[in-house]
């Protein structure tokens, strides 16, 4: 799974609980800080912590996704 983080892009191995009474994987994601980019099979999620560090960047200086996304890289 992609996790991208204030800090960087992550390539990481990822398991949810499949449990017949389990919660849904995206559900378990946003229950531990992470917000998936899709609700099936997601395969890539982002922290909070960058969501919120780019809401401010883009409501103060005007930053784009796709500036905001290369300087993680």
């Amino acid at each position: 799974m992609v996790i991208i983080d204030k800090s960087r892009v992550h390539r990481l191995e990822v398991q949810c609980c499949h449990y017949p009474n389990a919660l849904s994987s995206d559900i378990q994601m946003f229950q531990h800080g992470f917000f998936s980019a899709s609700f099936n099979r997601p395969k890539t999620a982002f922290t909070f912590r960058v969501l919120d560090d780019f809401l401010l960047d883009n409501l103060g200086c005007g930053t784009l996704v796709m500036n905001y996304y290369s300087k993680l890289w």
